[in-house]
């Protein structure tokens, strides 16, 4: 398991990373920084354009639904690193898994937050 202690409790920002030194992540930036830590493919800069064309008032939830439609595949069990989207006050949250049992994802406080998986988790996504 990685070490994810220095991001729990980083606020939400949008376009902020973890490690910018704002003390922010937006949703996508924290799957970018698990993927890294995992070893896995950073695609942060590919999708850079994003906060150029959007912003956080801009920026329709469903957007992150297709494009994971289109760029990601989708499988049956969580492993570590795979994506899932969680229902969330604002419309979804995107959440990584840090094993089967427990995601890192931003919280209902707006802050990340490491949790055991919910019942209802959605589909599963593998970013690769």
């Amino acid at each position: 398991m990685i070490n994810t202690n220095d991001l729990i409790g980083l606020q939400y920002g949008w376009g902020n990373r973890p490690g910018d030194g704002s003390g922010k992540t937006d949703c996508f930036q924290l799957a970018c920084e698990i993927h890294r830590r995992l070893g896995l493919r950073d695609y942060s800069r590919e999708y850079a354009w994003m906060y150029d064309k959007y912003t956080d008032d801009t920026f329709n939830r469903a957007i992150i639904c297709e494009w994971l439609f289109a760029n990601a595949h989708r499988h049956q069990r969580p492993q570590l690193g795979s994506i899932t989207l969680l229902e969330a006050v604002n419309g979804i949250a995107l959440a990584t898994f840090l094993d089967e049992e427990s995601l890192i994802f931003i919280g209902p406080d707006h802050n990340v937050v490491k949790a055991a998986v919910p019942y209802r988790s959605g589909c599963l996504f593998w970013l690769e």
